[in-house]
């Protein structure tokens, strides 16, 4: 209703006269956020993708037993509380009349299914729950049982969000979604969890529309009505549309286009250290290399050649020419302000062309070889960009590499199946600890585990296996501290992983949203407030 008709509307009652009738105030406009992202969540299933924009998205539909505070502490959520009965076995106190969107309450036994959901074999959160024995003790305990004791377990629960048991059986939704099978599943387009906002409709690569759930157990910094989540591949798109007032808050933001958005008068920037560090792996386990042409060989499993690539990359013009300063140079793949950071790591060698030609050589390829780089468009911050300035770099010491670039959604599914020579990867640890990356990206690949689940290099070290088990079995921070920054430096200095930079994450909305920016680039919607 406007100004304009409500001065029209006054005018009517004094002159017909009826001032003693009441002027019904006008309703408070509903608030819409409009979110505009780099690419889509790929499922609304929460155990099917381990992806940050999906958790993030979904994170405003279903909720976890434990959740973080704005300082990033460990805080109560449908778990209202939490004790530790032995080393192996936690019991978690649920919170009492919390309700699924559907009206079904939620018990112990929703918090026994969902876990032994996430252990199937289509979940991609089996690192999390793997081996943990739940057990409802009554509506509203549970007890956990872990295999051996895990300084972890609770930060872990943090990414594991309570399905409703009767809903998913109701449904045929037993397993999460299988995203390699590209299967059509009942939970990709539906949801049903117990948070604040609850799924209206859901467009894959178009708009997911969220409604607030007028009777939300929880508080709400904000009074937001409506959450619009939009997709927008093109970086000038999503840019035009912030800066027109088409959305409200955009979550990746080119890094060419963030100090022009700087100088609007209707445009805010938020910026932090992001716990993400990008860095590009390799096949280590074919003989023969699968893409590319290196004389019937794989040169990638020589430690040489590996370092050869290393002293190939100018980190710093990188940092300088395609993240415009918004990152800070890395030789590990471990972001400061994580358990086991070594920050003496972090300097890279200086770029050398002519060293870096005399391993090659020395390994047996005066020459160079040629091989594909698989890396996707539309996952990291100048992703394309950054793979095409490496393809020019790395072609100066003699290696002819061709850029396989893709959608996100044909680049995992193919980086999975482990059908690549070379890939771009992103990577943060979701507990701000070093181990969740040795585990998943390092360790022999055992999906029952959770071990190596992202080990897409297909790499196996029994050794170092054993060490990694070692640091994760530790109970003593300080030791487990110690282990966990000495395996890092072994897979440094092995250039197991050719690191680049970790990025700084940058956020950018309307002058009236404000929200906190979290490291792990996680958007919390209880946070976000729109004036």
């Amino acid at each position: 209703m406007t100004n304009v008709y409500l001065r029209g509307l006054a005018g009517a009652i004094l002159s017909t006269g009826l001032l003693a009738l009441p002027i019904m105030a006008a309703p408070a406009m509903a608030k819409t956020l409009r979110i505009g992202a780099q690419a889509d969540a790929g499922t609304m299933d929460p155990q099917a993708q381990n992806i940050q924009t999906t958790i993030t998205l979904l994170s405003m539909i279903y909720e976890p037993l434990i959740t973080r505070d704005k300082t990033l502490a460990k805080a109560p959520m449908l778990a209202e509380s939490w004790t530790q009965v032995d080393p192996n076995t936690w019991r978690f106190k649920l919170r009492p009349n919390v309700k699924f969107h559907d009206g079904g309450s939620l018990t112990a036994e929703d918090v026994v299914f969902t876990i032994k959901r996430a252990q199937s074999a289509t979940s991609q959160f089996t690192a999390y729950v793997a081996g943990l024995q739940p057990k409802a003790i009554d509506d509203l305990t549970v007890e956990i049982v872990t295999p051996k004791p895990d300084p972890l377990l609770i930060d872990k629960l943090i990414y594991i969000p309570i399905m409703d048991k009767e809903w998913s059986e109701k449904n045929n939704a037993l397993t999460p979604q299988n995203l390699k099978e590209k299967q059509e599943s009942f939970t990709a387009l539906n949801a049903n969890g117990t948070g604040p906002y609850k799924l209206t409709s859901r467009q894959p690569d178009s708009k997911t529309v969220l409604n607030r759930v007028p009777a939300y157990w929880g508080k709400m910094d904000g009074d937001i009505d409506q959450v619009d989540f939009t997709p927008v591949a093109s970086d000038p798109t999503r840019v035009a549309a912030l800066l027109s007032g088409e959305l409200d808050l955009v979550i990746d933001l080119p890094s060419q286009d963030v100090a022009r958005l700087a100088q609007s008068p209707d445009i805010k920037i938020e910026k932090i250290d992001e716990f993400r560090t990008i860095f590009f792996g390799f096949d280590l386990k074919n003989d023969t290399l699968k893409y590319g042409d290196a004389g019937g060989k794989n040169p990638f499993k020589d430690v040489r050649v590996r370092q050869a690539i290393n002293l190939g990359l100018d980190r710093d013009a990188v940092v300088r020419t395609v993240m415009r300063g918004l990152a800070s140079p890395t030789a590990q793949i471990l972001a400061p302000n994580n358990v086991g950071y070594d920050a003496a790591l972090d300097k890279g060698p200086a770029r050398n062309v002519e060293a870096a030609k005399k391993l090659l050589a020395d390994a047996g390829y005066p020459q160079g070889f040629s091989f594909t780089l698989d890396c996707p468009n539309d996952r990291y911050v100048n992703d394309e960009q950054v793979c095409k300035t490496l393809v020019t770099m790395l072609s100066q010491i003699g290696l002819k590499v061709t850029l396989n670039s893709m959608p996100r959604a044909k680049f995992f599914p193919k980086v999975w199946d482990r059908d690549t020579s070379m890939y771009m990867m992103g990577f943060n640890s979701p507990f701000f600890d070093g181990m969740y990356a040795l585990e998943t990206t390092v360790m022999t690949r055992n999906d029952a585990k959770g071990e190596g689940i992202y080990n897409y290099a297909n790499y196996s070290n029994p050794q170092l296996d054993t060490e990694i088990a070692a640091a994760r079995d530790e109970l003593d921070t300080a030791k487990r501290t110690k282990m966990i920054a000495a395996l890092y430096k072994k897979i440094t200095d092995d250039a197991l992983y050719v690191s680049l930079y970790n990025q700084v994450l940058v956020y950018a909305m309307r002058k009236n949203v404000s929200t906190p920016i979290r490291p792990d680039n996680w958007l919390d919607i209880r946070w976000v407030t729109m004036n």
